[in-house]
């Protein structure tokens, strides 16, 4: 039989199993760098239209290769781009042989912004039933709403677009501006869209200062203002638009360090642009530097008068703050001197997205995982969590955990929303609000009296300014109740503590640090971050090395077999129709080390002695963070150094 009537016969088959859900349009081949392929012109049904989020045809292909290489995307792309509009520019569908080709060719979709449905043939289609099964299987596994640090593509970025765009058209003019507002509100997201703006349309350096690095806190402000004019020099000898601080720690005088900075900044033609992000790690309510309470004026008056002398001689200059407290930036002085920051910073919160912009990114979404919420239960969650959208996309992974793959595409109202509504915000949702709110009380601790009043129901009581701020902040609503049953319960929370009074809960010393409860919540947060990251870089290891091995030895077929042999036979199971990567996701620390012991001979080189890599993971895995129990200096003492030595073995291998 010819390669021309194989694909005819793969084809034909779709066609058959389409019935109901797609309808074949047209066909042809195609021949593409050596390769000839089926292609088939599928027009969507209206159901299938409202489940993949499409109102076009889609492009099937269909390839005969046993090993997919990714010129199939290349070929593709090349499609859809000679289709005219005909075709849905961000989706396709691959029929193909390839044992391993399922999360090969997603992986490579992905890379394009294209999501691939992939569909192996070696089991070939039976009915309808059976390709939306594994349709679905593909497209609704993954969770398109977690989303695990800030976003600026056009696939996650929501409801900020002309607000980013307004903000760099100001900045490139010589503007101050600022983004301040509650912890995980999206202000490193809308930063980091500012700076794709500015870089594709406007010709200016930026220079990103990341306060919370240790490198750039412990800097003085003669040292910062030096380390300032290091970054240009720096980033004008590379000829680049854009820089991250360059610390300096020599010392140095601070007038000398002005005047060098002024300089610099004066002999540029394009505007420079300084973006200052947590900017709280250089204030003087810093958790990590008290240096900063008599650094912070002068830091910012020196920077002043540089901003003032470049306006005079038309060099604009930008400076762009995004942080948590507009407290240090509203304070009339700072130890008794007059707050250079007063009149210079202006305090711009970047408050809850608006509940239709929260409505239109839930509805998006979700059809991406096969879940049509209708209006009112996305304005459920949008009152639930406050309309934050990161807090919203939390609520709706949460469901997308806890509704089966199997039944969908499926329409969720707002009765069956609610009672996973409800679970969210007990489960995980109060415990969110409540690190965000704990930590808003710490830097700005005059919102903690005026938030226990408005939870009280005497809202009237609280200044106007004051009620104004928490409104911004998205803390409480135009009525002055607290904004959604997050923020509510995680209040609630905060109340019933022994000790509410945040200015006087009892110190702790971690890391030679002294550090009140909502500090040590902070450092905390650290090492759950770090833990994080080494659970990610195991996960990724393990697989990496598995699937080599096995590829070496002419297996390649058994990597996803030898991952699942290191749990239990159930949930072997449970995870049988994912692909290795998917099943090696939903992998928990305990069966990754697991898995690692069990392929010691691969990983012994990299982790050493058996016995203290599992004993450093049996300590990582008793999180201080999560669990109710008594945790002192010594056991985090104990838990930095575990973290440390996994770290820098895993570290040798970069």
């Amino acid at each position: 039989m010819s390669i021309q009537a194989q694909l005819d016969t793969i084809v034909d088959s779709f066609s058959k199993s389409a019935n109901g859900l797609f309808e074949i349009t047209g066909r042809y081949h195609a021949a593409f760098e050596q390769g000839i392929y089926g292609c088939a012109i599928a027009k969507p049904t209206k159901r299938m239209r409202l489940a993949l989020g499409v109102d076009r045809e889609i492009l099937v292909v269909a390839s005969l290769f046993s090993d997919q290489q990714q010129r199939i995307i290349k070929f593709i792309k090349n499609e859809i781009e000679n289709s005219f509009g005909r075709f849905e520019n961000n989706i396709a569908i691959v029929i193909h042989f390839d044992p391993e080709g399922n999360s090969k060719i997603r992986n490579w979709g992905r890379d394009q912004s294209i999501s691939i449905l992939p569909i192996n043939f070696n089991s070939p289609l039976v009915n309808s039933v059976d390709l939306e099964k594994r349709i679905s299987v593909e497209l609704y596994s993954h969770d398109p709403f977690d989303v695990t640090g800030p976003v600026s593509d056009d696939a996650n970025f929501y409801g900020r677009r002309d607000e980013a765009i307004d903000l760099a058209r100001k900045l490139q003019r010589g503007q101050i501006r600022s983004c301040l507002g509650i912890r995980k509100i999206g202000k490193t997201s809308i930063i980091n869209r500012i700076l794709k703006e500015i870089q594709g349309n406007y010709s200016c350096m930026c220079i990103m200062v990341d306060c919370s690095r240790d490198d750039v806190f412990e800097l003085d402000a003669a040292k910062m203002l030096n380390s300032l004019r290091n970054s240009i020099d720096i980033a004008a000898t590379d000829l680049k638009n854009y820089s991250i601080i360059v610390p300096i720690s020599s010392e140095i005088d601070l007038k000398i360090a002005r005047d060098e900075l002024e300089e610099t900044i004066l002999r540029r033609e394009e505007p420079i642009v300084f973006i200052f992000d947590e900017v709280d790690y250089i204030t003087p309510g810093s958790p990590t530097r008290q240096a900063w309470r008599t650094d912070f004026n002068p830091f910012w008056r020196n920077l002043r008068s540089i901003y003032q002398e470049c306006d005079r001689q038309r060099r604009p200059m930008s400076i762009l703050v995004g942080g948590v407290s507009t407290y240090w930036f509203t304070v009339e002085s700072v130890d008794g001197i007059e707050n250079a920051a007063l009149a210079f910073i202006p305090e711009e919160f970047l408050s809850p997205m608006p509940e239709g912009a929260i409505v239109a990114m839930i509805k998006r979404l979700g059809r991406i995982a096969g879940l049509e919420v209708d209006d009112e239960a996305c304005k459920m969650i949008a009152r639930a969590t406050g309309s934050m959208p990161y807090w919203a996309r939390k609520c709706c992974s949460y469901m997308h955990r806890n509704i089966s793959v199997q039944e969908r595409p499926c329409h969720i109202t707002a009765k069956r929303a609610e009672p996973l509504v409800d679970s969210f915000v007990a489960e995980e949702g109060s415990a969110i609000a409540e690190v965000a709110l704990s930590h808003l009380f710490r830097v700005h601790p005059l919102l903690m009296d005026a938030t226990t009043k408005c939870f009280e129901g005497k809202g009237h009581l609280v200044s106007e300014p004051l009620r104004r701020v928490l409104r911004k902040y998205g803390v409480i609503s135009i009525s002055n109740e607290l904004s959604g049953a997050m923020l509510s319960r995680a209040f609630s929370a905060i109340k019933s503590e022994p000790k509410s009074d945040l200015s006087t809960r009892d110190e702790i010393i971690v890391g030679g640090l002294r550090l009140n409860l909502d500090e040590w919540a902070e450092e905390l947060a650290t090492l759950g971050k770090r833990r994080n990251l080494l659970e990610r870089r195991i996960r990724d290891l393990a697989l990496n090395f598995i699937r080599f091995d096995a590829l070496s030895t002419g297996r390649a077929q058994e990597a996803k077999t030898r991952i699942l042999a290191a749990i239990v036979e159930s949930r072997r199971t449970e995870m049988s129709h994912l692909t290795v990567e998917e099943a090696i996701n939903k992998f928990l620390w305990t069966d990754l080390y697991k898995l690692v012991i069990k392929e010691w001979k691969l990983f012994e080189k990299i982790f050493g002695d058996r016995v203290d890599f599992e004993s450093n993971c049996v300590i990582v895995n008793d999180r201080p963070d999560t669990h109710a129990k008594d945790a002192d200096q010594a056991d985090v003492a104990l838990y930095r150094r575990a973290l440390q030595r996994l770290e820098e073995r895993l570290a040798k291998i970069q």
